[in-house]
């Protein structure tokens, strides 16, 4: 039989404004980070996998064409992104794009529970400890620590920090972030993801809903042309990137 080709898919990721390495909110986005988790569809389970987070409880579990889902924030000097990146078989584009400004709109609209925020303090907790029983860790963060801020919190200041985060703080995080321009990122096959106006404009809605299903990045940029000049032209395999900065970049 022999090895075989790993197969075409849809990866989209869309996120938000979060914060610097150095803001206040940092340690709120980190355990935002963890409350949602996600990972792959198959997981070898185990203590300390993240089974109980929110992409696996209600995006993995649930849909079974869903290939991965990842929750990640990407804290930098002066600003960060909070991102949420999924995959899928291509048919499912669209419902992909669906499923992670659904999940975007539940964090802003709906509430955290005590029990899933503990989980998420805990494992963060659990997660920085763990990786601090190690020496050359250790060093490492140390020096991070010093080189970015010139100080050094010690890692009981850290879960300090982190034990201190409550409900209401992650809410009015959340909706703060959503209210910014979202940026989003596709690659592989893209003849059914939605266009940046279409991702921008269900944001705006109560619901979350993406309407204009015809309304596809690669169809953005065509000026007319139809969808049998795009499958012609064999344009499905695209890269594009757009981002909340400036005007959405077409595909390249």
């Amino acid at each position: 039989i022999g090895p075989q080709e790993l197969p075409t898919l849809t990866h989209v990721s869309i996120g938000f404004k979060s914060s610097a390495h150095q803001d206040d909110d940092y340690v709120k986005y980190c355990v935002l980070n963890t409350l949602m988790g996600g990972g792959g569809s198959f997981s070898a389970g185990g203590p300390g996998k993240g089974m109980y987070t929110r992409l696996y409880l209600q995006v993995l579990n649930r849909y079974h064409w869903i290939y991965s889902a990842l929750a990640l924030n990407h804290p930098y000097q002066d600003s960060g992104i909070f991102t949420i990146n999924g995959s899928c078989h291509p048919n499912h584009g669209w419902d992909l794009t669906q499923v992670i400004i659904k999940q975007f709109k539940e964090m802003q609209n709906g509430k955290i529970n005590h029990s899933e925020l503990e989980r998420a303090k805990t494992q963060l907790k659990s997660t920085l400890l763990m990786n601090l029983e190690y020496r050359n860790i250790e060093l490492e963060d140390i020096g991070r620590q010093v080189l970015a801020s010139d100080e050094r919190k010690t890692p009981a200041e850290l879960c300090a920090m982190i034990e201190s985060v409550t409900p209401q703080q992650l809410q009015v995080l959340t909706k703060r972030m959503i209210e910014s321009k979202p940026s989003v990122g596709a690659f592989g096959d893209l003849k059914n993801v939605p266009n940046y106006e279409e991702i921008e404009a269900a944001f705006n809605r109560d619901n979350g809903e993406l309407t204009n299903r015809i309304s596809h990045f690669l169809l953005k940029g065509m000026r007319g042309k139809t969808t049998g000049l795009i499958k012609k032209l064999n344009l499905c395999q695209r890269l594009i990137v757009v981002t909340s900065v400036s005007e959405h970049i077409n595909p390249v």
